[in-house]
């Protein structure tokens, strides 16, 4: 008897030590001089800040701290210390001023090869490696690539306004971006427009509707335990991953077999890989891999949410339309825009960025590390916590955007956009860090947004609620209920 109450009173001793060190862990944000709101003895406030459905949006649980508290907030998800930023200046010094103290990203594996996990000098060589595949030259010669895409488009929305059916642009917009980005970046051949349903589509479509992983809750409560690494592996999203590398893997085997060279993203670098290429850095098999698949999860999702809440606004703001079209016409006459003609579509390149400002894509995902302590005025930001550029709140600022809920293009027309923070527009993020894709996620969306507003008149339907409701699960903003439209072919 005796031993087991020793027993007891051991384990009662560790469990006060543990929770004792745990609480001095949850005061780190307090005792830099960070606000922080209440939270959550033992997972802080991870079920404030990640999607579950029934409660708050995590942007907008965000928004009323920032509101309460001030332009700089901290929170824990799980036992993480997260700081939440809103104000420009700090936020310019962070990302671009002292990009050396924060040059990672948060929330990224160690163990993963693709460029948006990769730390300090690792993603600087895989950086230089992969910043050509974005190059004017060679998004010139991916634009045939893309117009084919778009041209299927326009054929399958054709049947939408003969049949003058409603459908949700937003579903169909991420056939296209897939197979733009298929065709850009893969080979795969994958044909989702046509084929909607196709098995890569809806693996990823479902990876990307799913709540937050209770898998991940208990990597952040816990990030102590060694076993948290193991629990990756059997993710949703390492299950998403495993699945369509599995098809990139033979879609490399096969142009290797072949000897074929493309024009695309894979084929550069597929020759990084090659051991007699120039340059000191080389990549694995698995690099060039996982990277392609980096390339389908930001081409895919980002893009197609970008589209379809342009097409929201269009739909409820037809005067914008006539504005678009007639830029088209003057640019472009009869004819699609080509490459040259995309650098002239301003208007239309405001009309997108005005649906990202309000609507921004990834609204979390702009994010580094303190790799050290580091202090500004009266704020100090200790070593290892993750800063978050609160995008939402910074784009819905009515200081920086007057009437932020009104839809106004021509704030990002050139004159106007001068008078812009450089900090207060973010969707690709900014400084060395920012999106790698920006260019080619832009003359994507301007190509097909040209092609359609061209092309068609676009309409509201029943469904159409305006504001758009949205739902942010992990770093993504998505469409809550689809973005239902009909369309009207033009005369």
């Amino acid at each position: 008897m005796p031993m087991i109450i020793y027993l007891l009173a051991a384990v009662a001793v560790l469990l006060t030590i543990w929770l004792w060190r745990r609480e001095k862990k949850f005061q780190i944000l307090s005792d830099a001089g960070i606000p922080v709101p209440p939270r959550h003895w033992l997972y802080g406030h991870l079920h404030l800040v990640n999607y579950c459905e029934g409660r708050p949006d995590p942007i907008q649980v965000k928004d009323e701290w920032l509101k309460k508290y001030g332009k700089v907030v901290g929170y824990y998800n799980g036992l993480i210390p997260n700081i939440l930023i809103s104000d420009l200046d700090l936020l310019r010094t962070i990302l671009i001023k002292d990009f050396n103290t924060f040059t990672n990203r948060a929330f990224t594996s160690s163990t993963s090869n693709m460029l948006v996990s990769m730390r300090d000098q690792k993603w600087k060589d895989v950086r230089k490696i992969m910043t050509p595949v974005f190059s004017s030259a060679k998004m010139k010669i991916m634009m045939p690539l893309m117009e084919e895409c778009v041209e299927v488009f326009l054929e399958k929305c054709n049947g939408f306004a003969e049949s003058k059916e409603e459908f949700n642009a937003h579903f169909e917009l991420q056939c296209l971006t897939l197979d733009v980005i298929d065709q850009c970046a893969m080979a795969l051949d994958l044909q989702c427009i046509k084929n909607p349903m196709n098995p890569v589509i809806d693996r990823i479509r479902k990876f990307f509707n799913s709540p937050f992983p209770k898998i991940f809750e208990v990597v952040f409560t816990f990030p102590e335990l060694s076993f948290t690494a193991l629990l990756r592996k059997f993710s949703k999203f390492a299950v998403t991953q495993n699945f369509v590398i599995d098809r990139i893997h033979q879609s490399f085997l096969s142009l290797c077999a072949q000897n074929f060279s493309r024009v695309d993203a894979l084929q550069m670098l597929m020759e990084a890989s090659d051991p007699m290429s120039a340059g000191k850095t080389k990549l694995t098999e698995r690099e060039v891999e996982e990277n392609a698949f980096l390339f389908v999860l930001a081409g895919y999702e980002t893009t197609s949410n970008a589209l379809s809440y342009a097409l929201h606004l269009l739909s409820v703001h037809p005067e914008v339309q006539d504005v678009i079209v007639k830029e088209i016409e003057e640019t472009c006459g009869e004819n699609l825009p080509t490459y040259d003609d995309l650098g002239k579509l301003i208007y239309t390149e405001a009309v997108i960025c005005e649906a990202m400002r309000m609507y921004p894509p990834v609204p979390s995902f702009v994010t580094r590390v303190a790799a050290s302590e580091v202090t500004y005025d009266n704020i100090k930001i200790p070593k290892g916590s993750f800063i978050e550029a609160a995008m939402w709140s910074i784009h819905n600022d009515e200081d920086t955007f007057p009437e932020p809920h009104v839809f106004k293009p021509e704030r990002f027309l050139p004159d106007n956009k001068q008078d812009i923070h450089p900090m207060a527009f973010l969707p690709f993020g900014a400084g060395p860090r920012n999106c790698i894709g920006a260019r080619f996620a832009m003359m994507e969306s301007k190509l097909t947004l040209a092609a359609i507003v061209k092309t068609f008149i676009i309409n509201p339907t029943p469904r159409t609620k305006d504001p758009l409701p949205t739902v942010t699960r992990r770093a993504i903003m998505n469409p809550k209920n689809g973005v239902w439209i009909t369309l009207t072919k033009r005369q």
